[in-house]
């Protein structure tokens, strides 16, 4: 797979409503399904369609006169992907770093940490 990209909000905000749908949408479905906040007009989530087509985020399956539209990788892979770049961003690519951020400011659980402990395991 070619190198994901970062999304924008906006760009994430679309994906988010395409990822939980679990089939190709259209257009017309997107605009209705964002949050009332958002009045974008349908030529700005068109545009955000094409940059996330270009970033191989998202595909499109023209059929009659719509582009029905479904991602190109999962919620799952993309989350892992942000995580990843937050940790290299931040933390120098410091795994250790980041949790040791974490337990520095009390935001790790005692559960957190038992089950962090069971994962490591394996």
């Amino acid at each position: 797979m070619k190198k994901i990209q970062r999304m924008s909000d906006a760009e994430k905000q679309i994906m988010n409503y395409i990822w939980k749908t679990g089939r190709p949408v259209t257009t017309a479905e997107i605009m209705q399904n964002l949050p009332e906040e958002k009045a974008w007009k349908q030529n700005t989530v068109i545009t955000f369609l094409a940059r996330l087509m270009e970033k191989e985020i998202l595909k499109a399956t023209r059929i009659s006169k719509a582009n029905y539209y479904e991602p190109c990788l999962t919620e799952q892979e993309y989350r892992n992907f942000e995580t990843k770049q937050f940790i290299e961003d931040v933390h120098k690519g410091s795994i250790f770093g980041f949790i040791s951020a974490l337990c520095d400011n009390g935001d790790l659980t005692r559960k957190d940490i038992e089950a962090l402990m069971k994962r490591l395991k394996g």
